[in-house]
Formats: structure tokens, sequence, C-alpha cells
């Protein structure tokens, strides 16, 4: 779950400072996340099988979000998903660029997760597909000064749904680690479903168990086309959208519903 809190640092001193580690944080964030990839890549490579690999790369824009300037917000995301003999990951960064405010400052934030699987067994002819020990790390700063690192870790099922096109489905239950509030768990389910070149995939987070802050229910698809076969390119190329309905966003008593233009292109 994503604990984006906006922070304003009363000092001069104390924002130069945070400024400076901002930029230093969302240049290694960046750098972290390109390392990872290749490093999977060459482990996947040397010590076990791939058995399925996409990286992507996609802009997103809406201008009805919650709790950001003027509800705009365009996000950059590097993404990598990949299963293998061993388990699999999900890798992600966000870039996230906002508004400008009243004083001329425009809104900045990088989040990312990197989220690993070990595979603990497997089931024949069964509803769930396969059981993991499954983490978690979620990081991210912003231009107001806020920065976390949580952690977390608990158990995942790969599932079989017997859904024509669909191409994956996931259920993980964690007990999060949580920076700067007070520890809790999180529900994540995660879905693919791919027919005629329409894609429909997303998340659903469900924290519960805070005590600083309310419980979350965010539900976040996209829909795409995939023009890739129109235009006979050899990379995947999707054009769509994203909603995002988030019930106590960041905890509070706010709950969000927009949609956004997407553009994803594959690697």
């Amino acid at each position: 779950m994503r604990y984006h809190l906006f922070v304003n640092l009363p000092l001069a001193s104390q924002l130069c400072r945070t400024n400076i580690q901002k930029k230093l944080f969302f240049s290694s964030s960046l750098t972290t996340a390109l390392a990872a990839i290749v490093a999977l890549g060459t482990m996947s490579s040397s010590h076990a099988k791939v058995l399925f690999t996409d990286t992507s790369l996609s802009v997103l824009y809406g201008n009805d979000y919650e709790l950001v300037e003027d509800g705009e917000l365009t996000t950059i995301t590097l993404e990598h998903a990949s299963t293998h003999s061993w388990g699999g990951v999900f890798f992600f960064v966000d870039r996230h660029q906002g508004a400008n405010d009243i004083e001329n400052n425009r809104f900045k934030e990088t989040y990312g997760e990197f989220a690993p699987k070990l595979k603990l067994t497997t089931f024949d002819d069964s509803f769930i597909k396969q059981l993991n020990l499954a983490g978690q790390y979620e990081f991210g700063s912003n231009s107001k000064g806020f920065s976390q690192d949580n952690y977390m870790i608990g158990l995942g099922a790969d599932l079989n749904v017997p859904i024509s096109g669909m191409k994956y489905a996931s259920a993980s239950l964690y007990h999060v680690f949580n920076d700067n509030t007070d520890d809790d768990q999180q529900i994540t389910l995660t879905y693919g479903w791919e027919k005629n070149n329409f894609v429909v995939d997303g998340y659903v987070d469900y924290s519960f168990n805070n005590d600083d802050l309310k419980n979350q229910l965010h539900i976040n698809p996209q829909i795409k086309y995939n023009l890739q076969p129109l235009l006979g390119i050899d990379n995947r190329l999707e054009v769509g959208m994203e909603y995002s309905y988030w019930k106590n966003k960041y905890g509070s008593d706010t709950t969000q519903n927009v949609p956004s233009a997407l553009v994803k292109f594959h690697f």
C-alpha cells in the first residue's frame, strides 16, 4: 500500500538539506531499478530456468487525483515481471510529477516496489497452483520532504482461475513493517486477462489493522488494447486507461475515483 504523506519542513536549512537528499534518492532509486532488472536477468540465465519475462515503460496522465495539487499527475513507470523455476519477481519504479502550486513549485515523487516470491510447493489439478513465500520492499520520497521504506513478508498463492483468457492470478497475505506508521496487514490480489488483443490487468490492495490509519482499499485495473498486430511492429504497444478507486487514500477520510490515459511499451 502506498503511504505518500506530504510533509512541509519549517526551516530553510532543513529544506535545503532535504532537496539534496531527494535528488540523491531519486537518482539512486532509478539506478537500483535498472541494476535489479539486469542482475535478475543474469541470475536467471545462469542459475535457473526462465518461464516468462517482461519489461515495460509506460506513461500515465490524469487530472482528478485526490490530495495532489489541482488533481493533476503524470507518471512514468519502469516495470519488470518474470517467473522462474524457483519462483518469480515483480519490480517497478514510478516517477510522479504534479502541477505547480501557488509558489510555482512542482510536486515530484519517486515510488517503487520490489516483490520477489520463492516457490514452496506446487499442486496438480487444483485451484491453488503454487504456494509461495512472498516478500515486498516499498520505497519512496517526494518533494514535500516525505520518505519511506516499508518491508512486507507473508504467504502467496498462484491461482488457476477457470476463465477463458485468464493469464495469471494470485493472492497474498502480508505483515507490513511500516517506516512511518504502525505495522499492519495487507491482502493483495493480482490478475491478468487477454483476448483478441484486449488486455485487462491490475491489482487489489486491502490494508488493515493499522492503529494510526483507517483501513484502505485500492482497486487499480488497467484496460488496454495491444496495437502490435495492427502496426506490424516487433514489440507490444498498448493504449488504454487506468482506473484508480482508493477508499481512505493514505489512511485518510478521502476516497479517490479517477481514470487516467495510458500508453505502455514492452521491450
